[in-house]
């Protein structure tokens, strides 16, 4: 399997002992939560249960992803009735191939822009448009995932991308419109602030657009301890001040009307159909239309009043 979980890009397939298998997924501090048991009775745990040894939901993914890749088969959880997720935007979530769409293809939509970005914007450094814009400073140069870092030097390829926007997603599992937002809000910063996407920071300005994306479009959003586990070469600390400099770069506007999310929706539909490849993300319906427009804009007023009421050192997050 390509790509992963931080530095775990394959889980381990044998256990012989539980607090070895969670060094090895590296999750050990739950060791003193699990003594004396087993992977075997990890997996007959009920969720009210695991949710009660393993508060954070991040970690929790992990621990059952994990288990999935053991010799002895998917976990229980897994072969129980499908879950159904539950926001105001999109209203009902279910398990089923029928109303879930391809993920892989929305991603690989997104990487295709994402790697044009990423052209536009060495190519501009190249020609010497682009300055030493305190911009290009402002965020973290490492890679999400160092199994899929590029080479000193080297253009990441569509692949590369779509790699790593899939192996965050595989964990955090939000909703595919997410993506659109992603985008269209990295496509915002472009705008406002003049910013190219560079080889060196593309990857910390996709992340902070999937947090911001995430926590505007679903209820249940993940919180930035999560995605610490998620890119384990970033600290909290890393992604509460990534999220804050991207929030002040778009100038905490996260609103969204109906008509920009259908334009960037089609724009990726169409990346799709040029490439001969199904796209099964649907519209949005006239009331997710409503709920993203009002929803949005809640966020962006609750952030600016965050943002006059917060000291000046403070996280801008939401």
């Amino acid at each position: 399997m390509r790509g992963g979980y931080g530095a775990a890009n394959n889980f381990p397939k044998t256990a012989s002992s539980l607090p070895e298998w969670l060094d090895a997924i590296q999750l050990p501090q739950y060791k003193h939560v699990f003594e004396g048991l087993d992977t075997d009775a990890l997996r007959n745990m009920s969720t009210t249960e695991l949710k009660a040894h393993v508060p954070i939901e991040g970690h929790r993914r992990r621990l059952v992803l994990a288990l999935g890749e053991l010799e002895q088969g998917p976990p229980p959880a897994a072969k129980q009735a499908p879950s159904m997720k539950f926001n105001s935007t999109s209203s009902l979530y279910i398990d089923s191939t029928i109303v879930k769409p391809c993920i892989d293809e929305i991603i690989f939509c997104v990487s295709i822009v994402l790697h044009d970005r990423i052209e536009e914007g060495e190519a501009a450094a190249a020609s010497g448009q682009v300055g030493d814009l305190p911009l290009e400073e402002r965020f973290i140069d490492k890679p999400l995932f160092q199994q899929l870092a590029a080479g000193a030097g080297d253009e990441p390829s569509e692949d590369t991308i779509f790699q790593t926007i899939k192996s965050i997603y595989s964990i955090a599992e939000f909703s595919a419109e997410c993506l659109v937002i992603s985008l269209l809000y990295i496509e915002r910063v472009r705008s406002l602030t003049g910013l190219h996407l560079r080889m060196r920071n593309w990857q910390p300005i996709l992340l902070a657009a999937m947090i911001v994306a995430q926590k505007v479009w679903d209820d249940k959003s993940l919180l930035n301890v999560d995605f610490s586990m998620i890119c384990s070469a970033y600290t909290v600390k890393d992604i509460n001040n990534l999220e804050k400099q991207f929030l002040e770069m778009i100038q905490y506007n996260v609103s969204i009307s109906a008509s920009l999310y259908a334009s960037y929706y089609f724009e990726l539909r169409t990346l799709c159909e040029k490439a001969e490849r199904p796209f099964t993300l649907k519209p949005l319906s006239e009331q997710q239309r409503s709920n993203l427009e009002s929803r949005s804009e809640e966020k962006t007023e609750d952030l600016r009043k965050v943002r006059r009421c917060q000291s000046a050192g403070g996280p801008a997050g939401f």
